[in-house]
C-alpha cells in the first residue's frame, strides 16, 4: 500500500496490523534508508548518504532492493487481513462510481487551458491572428443581441454546449422566459461588413480574424481591436453605475434620469440654481484648484424629513452632468455595508474619474463599524481627484459628527425640509397638468389654492399619495363620489371631495407617525445602522469584480455571456438586452425611483 509524493512511490508510513500497530521499521520507508542519527537531522547537516530519496542522490541498487522487498511484504501482509464480509449481488450501478471519473478527470499537474486552446487555434489558421477577450470585459454575444451586430451559431463545423433555464416574470411581463447560458459554442460574427469567427468557451472568447499584410502573425489585430473598442463604448454609452455589492450598469436608471429635469422639481429656485452651478463649476474649475494647491475633490450633503425631494434632486443632478458636452459618469452606491464593500467603491470611482459619486441613505454607509474606513478613504493619502460626492440622509443628526461637521468631507450641507403653502400649490398644478389629457376628471385650477391649504405639514411623498389615492378611487367609483354640505363652491367637483378625505386620512397617519416618534424615540429616531457582523468574507453569490455585472449565479453569468433570451418575453434585461437570473427573488430596484416630486 503506497502512496504518490514527489514523483515517487512511497509506503504508507508504518505498518499496521489488525490492531492498528505500527512497526517502527517503516516510519521513514520511501525516503530512502536513512540511519537512526539521521532521521531528525533536517536541521543540521545530513550525510549525503542518508538524504530522504527523491531530495538527494540517488539510493543504490541494494537500497532499492531493500525497498522493494519491503514493499512487497507489506502487500502481503495486508492481503492476508481479513476482508468485510460483502453482498454476493451487487446492486445495480454499483460497479460505476462518479467519483472515480471526477478524480482522475480533476487530478492533473497545473495547465493554463487558455494558452493550450490558443496554441491549438494558431495551428490550426495560421493565416489568422487569434485573440484572446475576456467575455466579463467585452461581451461579444450581447453585443450583437443588442442589434449592433450578427453572430450566427456554427453547428456544422463544430460542437455546442450551454445551460439553458428559466427567469421570473419582469414588471412589463405576467410570463416567464427561458435562457440559456453559452458554455461553448463556435460563431460567424459580422460587424460593420468585416468577419471573424469567434469560439466561446467558458468566459474567454477566441476571435480569428484574417492577417492583414503588416500584422504579426502573433497580433494584435487592427479589426479586432475596433470591434473590442466599439463593444467597450457602447457598455459605456447611455448607463448608470450601480453598485449594490458589486458594480453592474444600469441602463434602466439611466433611461429614468433622462427624464429628471429641474423642471419637474419643486423647489427653491435659488436652491436649484445653486446645486446645478455647484456641479457644473466643480467641472470647469480644475486649473482652478490647481492653481490654488487644493485637492479637485468636493461633497454635498442632502439632509431632511423623508419625502421631500432629496432623491429627485439627485436625479435632477445626474441629468444636468451626463448632458453635457463631455458627459460625467455618475455612480449610485445602494449599500456599502462592510469595508471591502466602500474599498471597491471608491476604487471604482477613482478609475472613472471626474465622476459623481452618489451615496443616498449615508447611515446606512458610514456605521460604527465602517467610519473610520470610510473617512480615511474619503479624505486619506489616496488620491480622490475629480471626485464630486454628494450624500443624503433623513437623519442629520444620528450622522456621525465626523462626516457632518468636518468641510473636507462634506463641504456643503443643504436642508430639504417641509413644503410651505407655495410649494404645495405648484405641486398642486403640477398634478393638474399631469392628468389635463383625462376628460374624466374634472380639474378645474381653483381647486389647487385649496388642495394646498388643506395639505400643510403634508411632504411631497404623502402629497403625492394623495392625488394616487384620489385618482384611483374616482376609477374604482366611476363618478359615484358623494358630496358635502360645506365648501358649497367646491363641491360640485368629485376630485375636491375624494382629496379632502383622502387628506383626512393621511393627516391621521401622519399624527400616528409623530406621536410614535415622541414616545419612542429610539425605536423611530435613531437610525443608526445595528453593529454589522464581522468582515470575515465575500457573501454568497456576489460578484465582487469591476465587471462582473450581475450575481455570480452560474446560469446567470458565471460563464460570461449572461441569460441570451430564447422565449417569446424577456424575462428581464440588463443593459444588454439579454435576459437576466437573480439568485433571490429580491430585483435590481433603485430606490431612486419611488420618491418622486
Amino acid at each position: 500500500m503506497s502512496n504518490t509524493f514527489g514523483g515517487f512511490n512511497a509506503p504508507t508510513v508504518g505498518r499496521h496490523d489488525v490492531f492498528g500497530q505500527t512497526d517502527p521499521r517503516d516510519r521513514f520507508r520511501g525516503f530512502g534508508n536513512m540511519p537512526a542519527e539521521a532521521q531528525f537531522s533536517g536541521f543540521g547537516n545530513v550525510p549525503a548518504e542518508s538524504h530522504p530519496r527523491g531530495f538527494g542522490p540517488k539510493s543504490t541498487e541494494a537500497e532499492a532492493e531493500e525497498e522493494a522487498k519491503a514493499q512487497k511484504q507489506d502487500r502481503t501482509q495486508h492481503s492476508t487481513q481479513p476482508k468485510p464480509e460483502t453482498s454476493t449481488s451487487p446492486a445495480p450501478h454499483t460497479h460505476y462510481h462518479l467519483f472515480d471519473d471526477v478524480l482522475h478527470l480533476t487530478s492533473a499537474p497545473t495547465a493554463d487551458h487558455d494558452l493550450q486552446y490558443l496554441t491549438s487555434l494558431r495551428s490550426a489558421f495560421p493565416s489568422c491572428i487569434i485573440t484572446c477577450i475576456p467575455t466579463t470585459n467585452i461581451p461579444l454575444l450581447s453585443f450583437a443581441s443588442a442589434g449592433h451586430a450578427t453572430a450566427l451559431k456554427d453547428l456544422e463545423s463544430d460542437s455546442f454546449a450551454s445551460w439553458r433555464g428559466y427567469v421570473g416574470p419582469s414588471t412589463q411581463s405576467r410570463e416567464g422566459s427561458l435562457a440559456e447560458s453559452v458554455h461553448f459554442g463556435k460563431y460567424a460574427y459580422e460587424w460593420r461588413g468585416e468577419e471573424f469567427v469567434v469560439w466561446v468557451v467558458g468566459n474567454v472568447q477566441y476571435v480569428a480574424r484574417e492577417r492583414e499584410g503588416w500584422e504579426h502573425p502573433l497580433g494584435p489585430s487592427g479589426k479586432v481591436d475596433e470591434l473590442i473598442r466599439a463593444v467597450g463604448g457602447w457598455l459605456l454609452d447611455g448607463v448608470v453605475w450601480v453598485y449594490d455589492g458589486y458594480w453592474y450598469q444600469d441602463k434602466k436608471l439611466y433611461q429614468q434620469v433622462q427624464k429628471a429635469t429641474w423642471d419637474k422639481v419643486i423647489l427653491d429656485e435659488d436652491m436649484k440654481r445653486e446645486l446645478t452651478e455647484a456641479a457644473e463649476k466643480f467641472f470647469d474649475s480644475k486649473d482652478v484648484y490647481d492653481d490654488l494647491g487644493v485637492p479637485w475633490k468636493r461633497g454635498l450633503l442632502f439632509h431632511g424629513p423623508p419625502g421631500n425631494g432629496k432623491t429627485i434632486s439627485i436625479k435632477a443632478l445626474m441629468h444636468t452632468l451626463l448632458n453635457r458636452k463631455h458627459p460625467i459618469p455618475t455612480l449610485y452606491v445602494k449599500a456599502a455595508p462592510m469595508t471591502y464593500n466602500i474599498k471597491q467603491v471608491f476604487g471604482q470611482a477613482r478609475s472613472l474619474a471626474p465622476c459623481m459619486l452618489i451615496l443616498e441613505d449615508i447611515e446606512t454607509i458610514v456605521t460604527p463599524q465602517t467610519r473610520s474606513y470610510f473617512f480615511n478613504e474619503m479624505d486619506g493619502i489616496e488620491d480622490n481627484s475629480g471626485l464630486f460626492v454628494v450624500g443624503s440622509t433623513n437623519y442629520l443628526d444620528k450622522l456621525d459628527p465626523g462626516l457632518t461637521s468636518r468641510p473636507s468631507r462634506f463641504d456643503r450641507k443643504y436642508l430639504f425640509p417641509l413644503p410651505n403653502e407655495h410649494e404645495r400649490l405648484l405641486y398642486c398644478q403640477w398634478w393638474r397638468k399631469k392628468v389635463a389629457h383625462n376628460k374624466d376628471i374634472d380639474f378645474p385650477d381653483k381647486l389647487c389654492p385649496a388642495m394646498a391649504k388643506i395639505t400643510d405639514d403634508f411632504s411631497f411623498a404623502f402629497l403625492q399619495e394623495c392625488f394616487v389615492g384620489s385618482m384611483l378611487f374616482l376609477a374604482r367609483q366611476h363618478g359615484k363620489a358623494s358630496r358635502s354640505e360645506n365648501d358649497k363652491d367646491l363641491d360640485k367637483f368629485e376630485l375636491w371631495i375624494v382629496f379632502k378625505k383622502q387628506a383626512e386620512i393621511l393627516r391621521k397617519e401622519i399624527r400616528s407617525e409623530t406621536a410614535s416618534t415622541a414616545w419612542h424615540p429610539v425605536l423611530v429616531g435613531d437610525m443608526r445602522a445595528p453593529p454589522a457582523p464581522q468582515d470575515v468574507g465575500v457573501p454568497f453569490g456576489k460578484a465582487h469584480s469591476l465587471h462582473s455585472g450581475m450575481a455570480e449565479l452560474d446560469l446567470g453569468n458565471s460563464k460570461g455571456q449572461g441569460l441570451t433570451n430564447v422565449g417569446s418575453e424577456v424575462a428581464d434585461q440588463d443593459q444588454t438586452g439579454t435576459a437576466r437570473l437573480y439568485d433571490t427573488k429580491r430585483q435590481y430596484i433603485n430606490s431612486a425611483a419611488y420618491e418622486t416630486r
